[in-house]
This record gives C-alpha cells, sequence and structure tokens, in this order.
C-alpha cells in the first residue's frame, strides 16, 4: 500500500510523460501497483487483501453453529428458551472446540442474519387518518412514597395515531374496572371516541384467543365497546409491535415522568404528575412532524364518535347484607353504611376508584374510595352517629371514633376533655356528640377552626361553637365584598320630651 505521497509522485511523473518502468524503479514498487494506482482500482492509503485471510477457528465451529440454529429454527423455539453466543460457546468448550467468545459471538451474529426471514424484520410506514385509530396499553414503574417505602405504580397510555396526543391515567392496578375506567376518562378527556382501539391480548378484554384475528371477549368489555360504538383491534400473540406507537410512548414517557424516581404522597398526586406530562407533551413537535402535537390534534378531534349523554357505569352489580356493625364485606375489606341498613340486602357496585353501595329502602347511595389493602375497614364517622348519641358509652372505644379522632386535630380531643370536665362524663359526652352532628352540614375544616376559638372562651359549649361558626361565616361573607346592613340611626333625647311622649299617651287612653 502506498502513501499518499507515493501515489501524488506516481501520477505527477506520468503526467510528465515518464515510462511507467522508470516510475516504478523511482518509486521502488511494482510495475502493476504503478498501474493499478494510475487506472484508479486502487485508492491511495487503502489496504487490498488479495486473498481472504484463513480462519481455522471459525472453520471449525461454523458447522455445529449452523446445525444449532436450523435446530432452533426448525423446533420453533420461544424467544425466551432460544440459545444465546454465551450459551453456544458453552456448549462447543464442553464439546471440545476452543474458541474465544468473541469468534462464537460473531458467527451467531452471521448465521442468525443469515437465517432469519427477512421480511419479519421490516416495519411499512404507515398513514392514519384523523380520529380514526388509537392504541392503548398499560406500564409499569416505581414511585418512593414520602416515608421512604418504595411501590409499584401502574399507568395506562391511550394514544392518538394521527397526531400523536396521548392520555395517561395513573391506575390502580391492571384489572378490568382500571382498564374501563382509564378508557371512559381519556373519552371525557379527548371529547370523544376513537373508531377503532388497539390491545394487546390483556386478560380484562379477551377471554379467549380464537383462530386469527378472532377473539372471545369479556362480558363486560364486550358490553363496553357496544356502549361507546368503538371496534376494538387486537395485535396478534406477541406482535406488540403491531401497536407500535403506543409501545415507543411507553418508552418516551415513563422516562419524562418517572426518571429520576418521583415522590409521591398517593394515587391522587401520582395522577397529578401525569396531568403535568400531559400538558407538557402537547406542546412538544415530534420527531418527522412540522407543528405542534396539540395543533395537530384540532384535525383529530373531527373523526372522533359523540360521547353518550351518560357515562359508563363500571363495575358489576351485587348483592350483600349490611352486618350488626354495619357494614358491607367486598372482597377482603368492609365498607361502612348507615346504621339504619343494618339488616337489610343492599346492592353494591365495585369501580375501579369508588365502591357505590344502594339499598331499595333508601334514596341514598353511599360512596367510599375502593381500597387495595387486605382485611381493611373503610368507615365513615356520619353512618355512626345516631348509635352513638344512643350508646354514649362506647365514645372512648368506638373503632369509627378513634380513626376519626386520629385524622383531626388535636383540638377535638380537647374539646372532649373540657366538656366532660365542665357537665361529667355522661353529659360531657352528648355534648360532644352535639358538636359531632354539625359535620353533617358544615365543613369539616372550618368547624376545627370554630372548635380552637370556643375553646378559648371562658364557658365551652356547643352554642359557643355555633357562635364562634356563625363569626366565621360571618368574616368570610364579608371577605367576599358584601356591604354590611347599619341598620336606622337612633338618637337619645331628653326628660321633658319623654314626659310629652308619656302624657301625649295617657289622653289617647283617656
Amino acid at each position: 500500500m502506498l502513501e499518499v505521497s507515493q501515489v501524488e509522485e506516481c501520477k505527477r511523473l506520468f503526467a510528465q510523460r515518464v515510462p511507467i518502468r522508470q516510475i516504478a524503479e523511482r518509486l521502488e514498487i511494482a510495475r502493476n501497483t504503478v498501474r493499478g494506482y494510475l487506472r484508479g482500482e486502487r485508492l491511495p492509503g487503502q489496504y487490498q487483501q488479495r486473498t481472504a485471510r484463513r480462519q481455522p477457528v471459525r472453520a471449525e465451529i461454523e458447522g455445529r453453529v449452523r446445525s444449532l440454529l436450523e435446530e432452533e429454527k426448525e423446533r420453533e423455539t420461544p424467544r425466551k428458551q432460544r440459545l444465546t453466543a454465551k450459551r453456544i460457546y458453552r456448549i462447543l468448550r464442553k464439546e471440545g472446540h476452543g474458541p474465544g467468545y468473541s469468534t462464537v459471538r460473531r458467527v451467531v451474529e452471521e448465521l442468525r442474519l443469515e437465517l432469519r426471514d427477512a421480511l419479519a424484520h421490516a416495519y411499512l410506514a404507515l398513514e392514519y387518518d384523523p380520529g380514526v385509530d388509537a392504541q392503548v396499553d398499560f406500564f409499569e414503574g416505581v414511585v418512593d412514597r414520602p416515608g421512604g417505602e418504595r411501590e409499584k405504580v401502574f399507568v395506562l397510555l391511550v394514544r392518538a395515531c394521527f397526531s400523536g396526543r396521548t392520555f395517561a391515567y395513573a391506575a390502580q392496578n391492571q384489572t378490568r374496572e382500571s382498564l374501563l375506567e382509564g378508557l371512559v376518562l381519556s373519552f371525557e378527556h379527548f371529547g370523544g371516541v376513537f373508531q377503532n382501539l388497539w390491545f394487546d391480548n390483556l386478560t380484562p378484554a379477551v377471554k379467549k384467543v380464537l383462530c386469527g384475528r378472532t377473539r372471545e371477549l369479556q362480558k363486560d368489555f364486550e358490553t363496553f365497546t357496544a356502549y361507546y360504538g368503538f371496534h376494538p383491534e387486537f395485535c396478534g400473540p406477541g406482535k406488540g409491535n403491531e401497536k407500535g406507537g403506543v409501545e415507543n410512548e411507553v418508552k418516551y414517557s415513563r422516562h419524562e415522568m418517572l426518571t429520576p424516581i418521583p415522590i409521591v404522597e398517593d394515587r391522587p398526586a401520582l395522577q397529578r404528575l401525569c396531568d403535568a406530562w400531559m400538558e407538557e407533551d402537547d406542546a412538544r413537535t415530534a420527531d418527522g412532524r412540522d407543528r405542534p402535537i396539540g395543533e395537530i390534534w384540532k384535525e383529530d378531534v373531527e373523526g372522533l364518535i359523540e360521547l353518550p349523554p351518560r357515562r359508563f357505569e363500571i363495575g358489576a352489580v351485587r348483592t350483600s347484607h349490611v352486618t350488626p356493625r354495619s357494614w358491607v364485606s367486598i372482597e377482603t375489606n368492609r365498607y361502612s353504611v348507615p346504621v339504619a341498613w343494618v339488616g337489610r340486602e343492599v346492592s353494591v357496585r365495585v369501580g375501579a376508584e369508588h365502591v357505590a353501595i344502594s339499598s331499595r329502602f333508601a334514596d341514598e347511595v353511599v360512596r367510599h374510595a375502593r381500597s387495595y389493602r387486605k382485611d381493611d375497614l373503610v368507615l365513615e364517622l356520619d353512618h355512626y352517629l345516631p348509635l352513638l348519641e344512643r350508646k354514649h358509652r362506647g365514645l372512648d372505644r368506638a373503632r369509627v371514633m378513634k380513626e376519626w379522632l386520629r385524622k383531626q386535630d388535636p383540638c377535638w380531643r380537647e374539646l372532649l376533655r373540657v366538656l366532660r370536665a365542665k357537665e361529667g362524663e355522661s353529659g360531657g359526652g352528648k355534648a360532644f356528640l352535639d358538636v359531632l352532628f354539625l359535620t353533617r352540614t358544615e365543613n369539616v375544616d372550618k368547624l376545627t377552626v370554630a372548635v380552637r376559638a370556643a375553646l378559648r372562651h371562658p364557658d365551652v359549649s356547643l352554642a359557643t361553637v355555633r357562635f364562634q361558626l356563625g363569626g366565621e361565616t360571618e368574616q368570610s361573607a364579608r371577605g367576599k365584598g358584601l356591604q354590611e346592613y347599619v341598620g336606622p340611626a337612633s338618637s337619645c333625647g331628653s326628660l321633658g320630651d319623654y314626659m310629652v311622649l308619656v302624657g301625649a299617651e295617657e289622653q289617647r287612653h283617656g
């Protein structure tokens, strides 16, 4: 191989009509080498090997590696059980071959490319129409709680294929209720329903995978699709790439929202994190686009199906009986209802986030936030106030009372202590319950402010709390700019004027 300067010298001499023989002698190179550079067959600074190097080790193992890979392909081995280069390396070493790992790795890479179905690895560029298609997928991540513990979380993504706009829902889990709740919220967020929604073959939606693209759907999911009027499309088993848009969005959004690992207090806090990300993402201009996602979305809206007039009720309805402790058992947890419902049969609808309990004997519907803990008690103080009023001796030991006081300001315990010191154990407990009944009509935070103010008064009572509550209400009303009514003006007259009035009155009654 000649240096660049030698090639330049060779061509300069040839331009001066120096014979090739003399050029070769002067540069001390072969005449054929000179002819090769002059004809452009060789490039300056580039080495050309005439014959391939001998690779005895590769020649020794290539046949064996090929047979292993062909056998694997013939037996249709699942992806997770296929041979790796390291596994093949260990097999060859056991059989007495002595190749290096780098040699084995190169042979495996080349043979896999040779034996693969090239069409299975090629992708078509797709173009979607506005409002027609969207893709759905769950992803998992971890967050830290303020106390330091780490917790797994789930996020449902619904991505519009045309504009790329994405909705993120912080789900409790990957159950059917969470899937349907997330879809309903996405429809409300987008302001309509896409004509086609693409899914994996997830259990909450698919009961059984049949031949080809045919699926036997879960009953609740089938009802849901009919109610909103969209057509569900499902990827082939193990073919998540068929909804590659949302798969790529999963990677992007997980890094944007959960990297570095955020510290969030609860699920609503995680949802606020998702909401902030969605707002930022609408302003982003994706690769290959010339406008922000939010601007392209305006074209997507035109193709959406209109939302039904009423929201879909998520969760199957079941019946249950209210226990003597005035609660209903749902799975491993118990939820309170008014004590007047004890012994009655009630209807229970379990959703992703809430539990709704109703009775045909009452117009009221009791709603609780659904608990996903095990053996949890979800109790509401208001349900037990009539029972506590009758059985006030259980005030100190009632579980619902203890849980409520633990969540409230210490002033409530102080109020109970002061009232008992003033009116005795029984009378003070009754007076305390009278104050608690105010929680049915007043905001607890506002009532807590009134209790703190009442405790500064020398005579603490229900009337004092009511007075402070009224004062607080009046001050808040004044803060809104309402005019204060001052009433009519009055003045103090003289004694002579008073006697004239008395005389006139006596004369009138004469």
